[in-house]
């Protein structure tokens, strides 16, 4: 007996635009983001906490706005991209970078704080030898974040 050879009838096109992953609304205003679009987003960073540091007398908010700034996620997959690497969404290697990026942001403004905090906030931060342990409890803390990601998404469907 011969094979049958049927082929499905032509779908006429539809009218329509195709349809959009719901995901990908959300993801394209910040994946549009070019250099002058990140410049200028630091400008306004610098210009407000600036305004703040200057009404306060102090470095520290300038310092809050950079770290608020060089840890934006939007920020951090646009130099990753341009740099040729590319996140699979809603990953591991994902979440791992951002923790790590925070991580350092977060030690490089914790080191700056005991110098440039407002009398106020200087005396309820630790002394100098304290810092590692908040180092510590940071990475702690970042691998606690991967490792539970990891786990919720083995478990659920």
């Amino acid at each position: 007996m011969q094979p049958r050879e049927w082929s499905p009838p032509a779908i006429a096109p539809s009218q329509r635009p195709a349809a959009t992953p719901a995901g990908a609304s959300a993801r394209s205003s910040r994946a549009e983001w070019g250099a002058l679009e990140y410049f200028v987003s630091f400008v306004f960073y610098m210009l407000f906490f600036g305004v703040i540091a200057g009404l306060s007398r102090s470095r520290f908010p300038i310092d809050l706005g950079m770290f608020l700034f060089f840890t934006n996620d939007g920020l951090i997959e646009w130099v990753l991209r341009k740099v040729g690497i590319l996140f699979v969404p809603d990953s591991l290697g994902a979440t791992f970078i951002k923790a790590l990026v925070w991580l350092i942001g977060a030690s490089v403004l914790f080191a700056h704080w005991k110098d440039a905090a407002p009398a106020w906030l200087s005396s309820w931060l630790p002394p100098n030898g304290a810092w590692p342990v908040f180092a510590g409890a940071a990475l702690g803390c970042a691998v606690l974040k991967v490792i539970s990601t990891a786990f919720v998404r083995s478990v659920l469907p």
